[in-house]
């Protein structure tokens, strides 16, 4: 999932900000959807895979995220670099987005940098691949947001 299906969402203008594949650790960088059940024990959910592999998806939906919500500066030849340390539902019912990034301009100058620590709360009720799926975006949404908010 990771982003809505395309007849519910708008086609943004794209800019030119060009979001570079994703980082992520080796446990993250495949199709399964996991759930952390405890400090050392990640558990695939059962008949539950991503569409494509996880670092993917998240630098096609900041791309899109972007693309949507920058205002100022669309005409910027600037590049997003982002490294995930942590991405995956918790225990305390709340996905967790701990990501490092950087935007740098055509000479590779830094233009903007930060950490950032993103948590999304699951429903108590329902932790299925939908609700795991839906929070996931809205954390890799919110991270764009960041991105924006800073560089933009």
């Amino acid at each position: 999932m990771l982003s809505p299906p395309q007849t519910e969402r708008l086609a943004a203008k794209p800019s030119d900000w060009q979001v570079r594949r994703v980082q992520m650790p080796e446990y993250l960088d495949n199709y399964d959807i996991q759930l952390r059940t405890n400090d050392y024990v990640l558990t695939r959910l059962p008949d539950a895979k991503w569409a494509e592999r996880l670092p993917v998806a998240v630098t096609r939906l900041l791309q899109q995220t972007i693309d949507e919500k920058l205002q100022d500066k669309r005409d910027k030849h600037y590049q997003v670099h982002v490294n995930v340390d942590t991405f995956e539902p918790q225990p305390s019912g709340q996905v967790v987005l701990a990501a490092e990034w950087r935007v740098t301009d055509a000479h590779d100058h830094v233009v903007a940098r930060n950490d950032s620590l993103i948590k999304e709360p699951l429903p108590k009720t329902s932790r299925n691949a939908d609700t795991i799926a839906r929070a996931m975006s809205t954390a890799v949404r919110e991270l764009a947001m960041q991105i924006v908010a800073h560089a933009g």
